[in-house]
């Protein structure tokens, strides 16, 4: 039993997905046979133990979710699908329940915009400026070697080293969905602390810091606090 429990810790750590496809596969047979209880339970178990899901998956899950009055889940699914690939039509169908429900945090503004298309395209850019500093790299070592000078493309190769450092370093802001109706947003990190606001379920926040069982949020350009059990993060 050990060596069958480190073989699959090992076949796991190289393809993750592997032990799950047959559970999606019963998960989406019971979705088409309308079975969304079920259904549901076995993407829970893939989503919340496993820490696996697919894009096709979390849209079932938010239609199961909303279609027992659960939106701030079916929202949360939505809002992950939007983070791995933006479609208008799941833009339109989160605007849909946003409005419906009279939610807050979900204006799109240019600074959202540009997080978003940051946050998206972060790997593909940081790849690219790692290659485009071996090129530089590669072919001044090929000048020097060849007519002893050391210039071509200089700057640009410290302007690439500098970047890469700002993306490394640089971490926009969280966003997270309230799971709780009634949630306070207090002034203070602190149940003592007045009361600046309740929450409603589904409603969105940007999360600037992780305080211990408190999330730092950034509403109306201040700095507010709520407990971290109500909130789920889009990550």
């Amino acid at each position: 039993m050990k060596i069958y429990s480190l073989f699959k810790i090992l076949i796991l750590s190289i393809f993750p997905f592997l032990f799950s496809y047959g559970s999606i596969e019963k998960a989406d047979s019971l979705f088409y046979q309308n079975n969304y209880l079920e259904s549901i339970k076995i993407y829970d178990s893939i989503f919340y133990s496993e820490n696996q899901f697919t894009n096709s998956m979390i849209l079932k899950m938010s239609a199961i979710e909303e279609s027992i009055g659960n939106y701030e889940k079916a929202i949360f699914y939505l809002e992950l699908f939007q983070k791995q690939d933006d479609k208008d039509q799941v833009n339109k169908k989160i605007n849909d329940i946003v409005l419906s429900k009279n939610l807050s945090g979900y204006d799109e503004d240019e600074l959202k915009i540009l997080k978003n298309f940051y946050e998206k395209y972060y790997e593909y850019l940081l790849i690219s400026l790692l290659i485009f500093i071996c090129f530089i790299f590669i072919v001044n070592s090929i000048k020097f070697y060849r007519k002893r000078k050391f210039n071509f493309l200089i700057p640009f190769f410290y302007t690439s080293c500098f970047l890469i450092l700002i993306i490394i370093n640089f971490k926009p802001s969280k966003e997270g969905i309230v799971f709780k109706e009634n949630t306070f947003l207090m002034k203070e990190p602190s149940s003592g602390s007045d009361l600046y606001k309740i929450l409603n379920k589904g409603d969105k926040i940007n999360i600037s810091n992780d305080l211990e069982i408190w999330y730092e949020v950034i509403h109306m350009n201040e700095k507010k606090y709520v407990r971290k059990k109500n909130i789920r993060l889009i990550d």
